[in-house]
């Protein structure tokens, strides 16, 4: 139309498309995940989930005084406004949890009371995972639960989200699937983000789009459908069946594919033996790891799918006690700091991400008065 050349054109997803030169976590197709250099093994293995934190934001492991100081300006501002709950509350008893947490975020770009950069994230990073607890419950009318000082990160929301008593090793593994959460290279929302910090909007904007991004079920939304979907089955001798008839139907089962990984997702590979591992400490009744086990084999026999993270973190957090409907409010307390570092990064050598795209519309249209429009 313009007689310019035409944009290069990427295939739909943006699927094989790099949009940016990143340092902070890249994932392959081979089953490989790093974080700032260091495998996925590496740090599940070893760190802990404040040390996770700092390395993903910073690109290098903190000293200990540097840990010290990290986790406690986390703590300090880990309070979240009553006016903020109250936004909560008056939403509803039907308001979707991650709609919540997305509105008090908003109402925390007002609100709160952080002047510099680092502070406003900071303060985003240590709030969400108190929003995260609270939206289910205090839309509900019922008291919100609050953090601990003496706890580490992520034993305080842990116990803000179930009142089931955990033992220590269920715990850690908590804090794996957290430390797994905790970003994921460029990912729906992440990119979300970018584009959002690209037109140098402020980190309560980015991590409302951000939030927005994680609502749906093709990317934030897939641990409560998995898992939905296993309670649904509930017999591992009923696996193949269900898969048969999903198959006919052409549904899709959550929990399974992924557009990096296509043999095998290594944080659902860790997750699966977390599960196993728990549920054998706990002895007694192992079904569920049993139909997960049962679907993961019929999926790969059938369609050559893995499961990925969601499919086995989901029947962790049911294990622990964890309502269904918090599972992906998890999801955004631990990517919150995934996105500030993408927020970041994008800054460091920004421009505006604007996307050229491909008219295929008709052109040329005469304008017709409304009295001699017809229908079709």
């Amino acid at each position: 139309m313009t007689g310019a050349p035409d944009p290069t054109k990427a295939q739909k997803g943006l699927a094989g498309v790099s949009v940016a030169d990143t340092r902070i976590s890249k994932s392959d197709a081979d089953g490989s995940l790093i974080y700032r250099g260091y495998p996925i093994w590496e740090i599940a293995t070893n760190a802990g989930f404040e040390e996770t934190a700092y390395l993903i934001l910073n690109g290098k492991l903190p000293t200990g005084s540097q840990l010290e100081s990290f986790t406690e300006g986390l703590r300090e501002r880990a309070k979240v406004q009553p006016k903020v709950l109250g936004i909560m509350r008056e939403l509803g008893r039907n308001a979707d949890p991650i709609d919540v947490i997305r509105t008090a975020v908003s109402a925390l770009g007002s609100i709160d009371s952080e002047e510099d950069m680092q502070g406003k994230q900071m303060s985003l990073e240590a709030k969400m995972s108190v929003l995260a607890a609270n939206s289910h419950r205090v839309p509900r009318g019922e008291a919100p639960r609050y953090p601990k000082r003496n706890l580490r990160f992520s034993d305080n929301l842990l116990q803000m989200l179930t009142t089931k008593e955990a033992t220590e090793y269920e715990r850690r593994v908590f804090e794996r699937v957290m430390m797994l959460y905790l970003e994921h290279d460029l990912n729906a929302s992440s990119f979300t983000v970018r584009a959002v910090a690209s037109t140098l909007a402020d980190p309560y904007a980015a991590a409302s789009a951000g939030l927005a991004s994680l609502k749906g079920p093709l990317h934030g939304g897939a641990n409560e459908a998995a898992m939905e979907m296993l309670l649904r089955i509930k017999d591992p001798a009923k696996a193949g069946e269900f898969l048969k008839v999903a198959f006919k139907e052409k549904r899709k089962i959550m929990g399974f594919g992924h557009r990096v990984y296509k043999e095998f997702d290594p944080r659902a590979r860790l997750c699966k033996e977390y599960l196993r591992e728990m549920l054998t400490r706990r002895g007694g009744d192992d079904t569920l790891y049993r139909l997960c086990e049962a679907m993961e084999t019929e999926m790969w026999r059938e369609k050559r799918i893995p499961p990925n993270l969601d499919f086995y973190a989901a029947p962790i957090f049911y294990s622990l006690g964890i309502e269904v409907p918090l599972y992906t409010p998890i999801f955004s307390a631990c990517r919150i700091f995934g996105w500030m570092a993408h927020y970041n990064e994008q800054l460091e050598d920004n421009k505006l991400i604007r996307p050229d795209s491909t008219y295929v519309g008709p052109s040329a249209l005469k304008y017709v008065p409304i009295e001699d429009r017809t229908l079709g």
